[in-house]
């Protein structure tokens, strides 16, 4: 038991050092091009960007700026995927239902997210238009991932629920949902990755403020590079944070959860 508890922290520790040692080759490799170009307008070195976040998080606003996206990409990715959960389990389960689901869905697909934001921007808020954005493109993901889930359940399975006239309701918590989990998890990381980018972009169109989005372009405008590089990094930093959290949270749901057995 200690040995094997021995062998995993020493590879935890292997693989924190290798993941350290990554991204300091692409921080290095990031100053030397600054250095190289040698003009903050262009490329504003790491720690120049370090200092531009420092400075941003010295105002109020920047704690807006971040919160109120926050609760947009949360709102938009949260009501896709119950959507998503809810809409793709009856749409992989009733054939009727996935005929009218798969037009609007393939549609929402092929557009453009340039095309949905401006679209979205003539009938609603701009406040609101990236919260609605961010559902409307992270919804096909989640309803895709789940039709599928649904569609790779063990037939077998199936087959011996529907001899023993197990109740549906149990055929459902106990067989179909333990199938979807992986796409759902799957569709869940898809839709906080692209929820971040839909939804700073639609910020920008949008003129939504406050907002990171709008922090963004005004950076952009007044050719502050540096900002414009802290409020990436930012970006990066939030999204990879999230996402951290959110495996974390799956992870340990896991382990304390159990499967019912068909009764």
């Amino acid at each position: 038991m200690k040995i094997s508890t021995f062998l995993e922290n020493n590879q935890n520790k292997t693989k924190w050092i290798s993941k350290i040692g990554v991204a300091f080759f692409w921080v290095l490799l990031w100053a030397l091009a600054a250095r190289w170009v040698d003009s903050p307008l262009v490329l504003p070195s790491p720690l120049k960007t370090l200092k531009g976040v420092i400075t941003l998080a010295g105002d109020f606003e920047f704690f807006v700026s971040i919160g109120v996206t926050l609760l947009r990409v949360f709102g938009g990715v949260f009501i896709s995927v119950v959507l998503g959960l809810v809409l793709g389990l009856a749409g992989g389960l009733n054939k009727p239902f996935y005929g009218i689901m798969n037009p609007f869905v393939s549609t929402i697909k092929s557009l453009p997210v340039v095309s949905v934001i401006i679209l979205i921007n003539l009938w609603i808020a701009s406040g609101l238009v990236p919260l609605v954005v961010t559902f409307l493109v992270c919804f096909p993901v989640t309803w895709t991932n789940v039709v599928q889930g649904v569609r790779s359940t063990d037939h077998k399975l199936l087959q011996m629920a529907k001899i023993y006239n197990v109740e549906q309701s149990k055929i459902i918590r106990d067989i179909y949902v333990p199938s979807i989990k992986p796409y759902a998890v799957s569709a869940l990381m898809s839709a906080i990755g692209l929820g971040w980018k839909v939804t700073v972009t639609a910020e920008v169109l949008a003129n939504a403020l406050p907002s990171i989005g709008m922090n963004l372009y005004y950076a952009k405008i007044y050719l502050e590079t540096d900002l414009l590089f802290s409020w990436t990094l930012v970006i990066v930093i939030c999204s990879l944070a999230i996402e951290k959290m959110t495996l974390y949270v799956i992870g340990n749901r896991q382990k304390g959860g159990s499967q019912c057995p068909l009764s």
